[in-house]
């Protein structure tokens, strides 16, 4: 026997099925979000606490700052404030400028017989004598 082909109206149904199912799908999907949003919300506590009463210096500074942001930006920008006084103050109270020239060092006598360090300015006047040079030269040799 040979296969029946499907008429218009059964071809119509299916896809118009497929559809209603395609779409039952997506909103249930829709749904379940929907309702995993609302309860995370409800679990977090929302916003139906009542405000809390603030007394003394915090009732000050709330009248001001209401919100908990605003009180946290007030307390970096104070201090980042001090710490600009401080940088301000200190550059125009530094301390006197030293004079870094180097303090005048003993000369090393040649006649102990010991040989300067070739870094110092010693050894510039260490080689102005021709016995010092004929010691480095013999010390090269040793």
């Amino acid at each position: 026997q040979s296969k029946r082909q499907p008429d218009d109206l059964e071809k119509r149904t299916f896809t118009m099925t497929f559809a209603i199912a395609r779409t039952a799908l997506f909103a249930a999907r829709r749904q379940a979000a929907t309702t995993a949003t609302q309860q995370a919300k409800r679990r977090m506590g929302g916003s139906s606490a009542p405000a809390p009463e603030w007394t003394g210096i915090d009732k000050i500074v709330r009248d001001k700052f209401p919100q908990d942001d605003q009180l946290a930006a007030a307390i970096i920008g104070g201090y980042f404030g001090l710490f600009i006084l401080y940088k301000i103050k200190s550059a125009f109270s530094s301390a006197p400028a030293v004079d870094d020239s180097p303090a005048p060092v003993a000369v090393a006598s040649s006649a102990s017989g010991a040989i300067p360090d070739v870094d110092s300015e010693d050894f510039g006047t260490f080689l102005e004598s021709e016995e010092n040079v004929m010691k480095l030269v013999d010390s090269f040799e040793k």
